[in-house]
């Protein structure tokens, strides 16, 4: 391969990777509460990350620090976020690897969506009651963690829902642009 070709390749890479994380960033401050638990926000963010994922699961986590530092810079909770990329990745990484393995796009989905709601409410029942301390919502331990354990189910259902959501619309439009997707090197 000529050393042009190489080096359009790689740029094709550069703008595929960075434009999905400016719009992974810029989709994540576009936010709808969930009713149950205001502090928990529905956003579209993962969208982009999935499709990087999808690509590659490589791509996905080069976008990571731009995705976790943009908003804790601009001003969002770095413990929130934190959790937000844990979430987003614990849906896009079983969706990828499946997906390359996995003929049917429902299973997929269905897995993806199974490991980020579990994954969200161990890692919620471990930070919640501590985040509820800090924040000064509740004066004891016991108080926060009763507090948690009553809203785990409502953790689920949102991670649920917002897994559901993320996986349909990345592998439709996956499927849609996988053509345009440059090769992993």
């Amino acid at each position: 391969m000529s050393k042009q070709l190489v080096e359009l390749s790689s740029l094709r890479r550069f703008a595929y990777i960075s434009s999905l994380t400016a719009l992974a960033v810029v989709l994540r401050f576009f936010e709808i509460p969930y009713p149950f638990a205001p502090f928990l926000k529905y956003d579209i963010s993962g969208v982009p990350l999935a499709l990087l994922a999808l690509g590659s699961v490589k791509y996905a986590l080069m976008a990571i620090p731009a995705y976790y530092l943009v908003p804790v810079a601009l001003g969002s909770d770095a413990i929130g976020m934190a959790m937000k990329v844990v979430a987003e990745a614990s849906t896009f990484t079983p969706l990828s690897l499946l997906a390359k393995r996995v003929e049917k796009g429902v299973w997929t989905a269905a897995a993806a969506i199974l490991c980020r709601s579990i994954i969200m409410m161990v890692l919620n029942l471990l930070v919640t009651p501590y985040w509820g301390l800090m924040a000064g919502w509740f004066k004891t331990y016991e108080a926060a963690l009763k507090y948690t354990l009553a809203i785990l189910p409502h953790v689920f259902i949102f991670n649920s829902t917002i897994a559901l959501i993320v996986c349909t619309l990345a592998i439709s439009t996956f499927k849609a642009v996988k053509s345009y997707i440059p090769a992993v090197k």
